[in-house]
């Protein structure tokens, strides 16, 4: 049985987790241009941070799970993650914003890693393709509130502290969520020794590393998208809408796509989602106006709606059922790395040309990632899966 108690738990978990980040990322640039007078390149150079720890985190953190008590240490890392969501109220100077950007990046990694790897316990494996498309649903419902939550809250005067304190509200009843989760007892630990090597799972590298490709512009959209929308497209009003569209694309995509992943057909909807992409990469790097502003955000929603769910779930049919942690790992730390080279990458391409441009390499971007899904991908894992 998919919707049990513990499922509906850990999509609740899981979307306030989020609903807490994705609150934070639009107001943390207008924060550092407005409160720290930081310039474009800084602004991407820091919020990059959060990703680099992140990354240097999910491995590490997949390993533990894989060998210790889970649901204990899961919550340790979520606790840690929501703390760091108030300390936002003490960054009065770069230098403080900069530490803490980077302690919350750790959390962040962590707690991610930890949720998804029981989200997978929680799935029957034989429902397991369309479990993760319901519960990266529910990441979608929160990139479809949080934002616009935060935005509005803002344009309406409130101070960034008080949205801080909010932040961390909605982290803590996520958490009071995660606690109530009641694991399976009968899951296998790893015996895997602690190497560089065991961090991830080498099998899952290659449909992990296109990751990076897609995710390149998915960096650029999430932090820099309400500027691009004031200085480019000339709407200064309603861009936390674009995350609603875009959100809304995410969730039907997602359910839909569920029963396919289910019969096992993965390069099919992989090569959906991207041909999305390249259709909104696209339209935000060559047509500038508000209609094709909010198209775009459906074909971008679609888009990673498709393959966010069917990459995890052809890594984690890579690994074994003891590398469940690693196999998370793996996926999230590829997905962070073009996230974290989006943010600081575009932040850079902006200041010296515009964010057009920053678009322009991310559409680049898909295509070559279309390429190698068609030419590598589809043999590889069509001769490594387990299952």
């Amino acid at each position: 049985m998919l919707w049990n108690r513990n499922f509906i738990l850990v999509n609740l978990g899981n979307f306030l987790m989020y609903n807490a980040f994705y609150m934070l990322l639009p107001i943390l640039p207008l924060y550092l241009a407005n409160q720290l007078q930081a310039s474009e390149s800084v602004i991407g150079t820091i919020l990059s941070l959060y990703t680099i720890a992140a990354l240097i985190t999910r491995p590490i953190a997949g390993f533990w799970l894989d060998k210790v008590a889970r649901k204990p240490l899961m919550m340790c890392f979520y606790m840690f993650y929501i703390s760091m969501c108030a300390s936002y109220t003490l960054a009065a100077s770069l230098g403080l914003f900069f530490i803490i950007r980077f302690v919350h990046g750790i959390a962040f990694g962590s707690a991610t890693v930890g949720i998804n790897t029981m989200a997978v316990d929680i799935i029957p494996e034989e429902r397991r393709g369309e479990g993760l498309g319901i519960y990266t649903s529910s990441t979608s419902l929160a990139m479809a509130t949080g934002p616009v939550i935060s935005l509005f809250m803002h344009e309406n005067g409130i101070p960034f502290d008080t949205i801080f304190i909010a932040v961390f509200c909605v982290g803590l009843s996520g958490f009071l969520c995660a606690a109530n989760i009641k694991p399976r007892k009968e899951i296998e630990r790893s015996t895997r020794q602690f190497s560089v090597k065991n961090l991830l799972l080498n099998a899952g590298l290659p449909e992990a590393a296109v990751m990076v490709l897609l995710t390149f512009g998915y960096g650029i959209i999430t932090v820099y998208l309400s500027i691009y929308a004031k200085e480019e497209v000339g709407l200064t009003q309603g861009v936390g809408y674009y995350f609603t569209i875009f959100s809304a694309g995410l969730v039907a995509a997602r359910l839909s796509s569920a029963m396919i992943l289910r019969s096992g057909r993965f390069i099919l909807v992989f090569a959906l989602g991207i041909i999305s992409l390249i259709i909104g990469f696209f339209i935000v790097a060559f047509i500038h106006n508000p209609v094709a502003f909010y198209s775009s955000a459906i074909c971008m929603g679609i888009g990673y709606g498709l393959i966010s769910p069917t990459a995890q779930t052809m890594i984690i049919n890579l690994g074994k059922d003891t590398e469940r942690g690693a196999a998370n790992a793996t996926y999230l730390t590829f997905f962070d790395l073009g996230v974290g080279a989006g943010v600081f990458f575009g932040g850079i391409i902006a200041q010296y040309s515009n964010y057009s441009t920053a678009y322009a390499v991310g559409f680049a971007f898909t295509i070559i990632g279309l390429i190698y899904l068609l030419t590598f991908i589809r043999k590889h894992f069509k001769t490594h899966r387990l299952r």
